[in-house]
């Protein structure tokens, strides 16, 4: 096994990487997803994020055989956002939202949608609703069927 430095992998390989590590796994392929999507994938190019949360190995066990994957640590993610990372607040609220899938308490869900704009806010909603096991493309689901007020 030959460790990688995670942040000499262009983006767009390390998105396949971290969905090897997630596959079958809904929480983690939300959260990572989230990361890789959100935000214009701003985590993935971020040097200092790669370097303090993503681990990168050559050859990881997946459904596929042996493939290059990486994975992200979600309490160096914690301890990140604790030491002050610096971004936008709706960067900084796409990355809670995803450690928050991945079972990091990160801050009060109001609180981190306050400053998504609505794109981000659909990449959010669509990492729920894959965590939640609802993955199908094109379909439309009514959580609830009613919104806001008495029946």
């Amino acid at each position: 096994m030959t460790v990688l430095d995670p942040t000499t992998i262009p983006p767009a390989e390390l998105v396949g990487m971290l969905a090897a590590w997630a596959d079958g796994d809904y929480t983690s392929e939300a959260a990572a997803g989230l990361l890789a999507h959100a935000a214009g994938g701003v985590w993935l190019r971020r040097r200092d994020f790669l370097a303090a949360c993503v681990e990168a190995v050559d050859d990881g066990w997946s459904r596929d055989g042996i493939v290059p994957m990486a994975s992200i640590d979600w309490d160096a993610v914690e301890a990140f956002l604790a030491a002050g990372a610096s971004a936008s607040s709706g960067e900084i609220n796409v990355l809670r939202a995803a450690a928050s899938l991945a079972g990091k308490p990160t801050g009060d869900l109001r609180e981190i949608t306050s400053s998504l704009d609505p794109s981000n806010l659909g990449f959010v909603l669509d990492a729920v609703a894959h965590r939640a096991g609802w993955h199908e493309r094109g379909f439309s689901r009514t959580v609830t069927g009613w919104f806001g007020g008495a029946r």
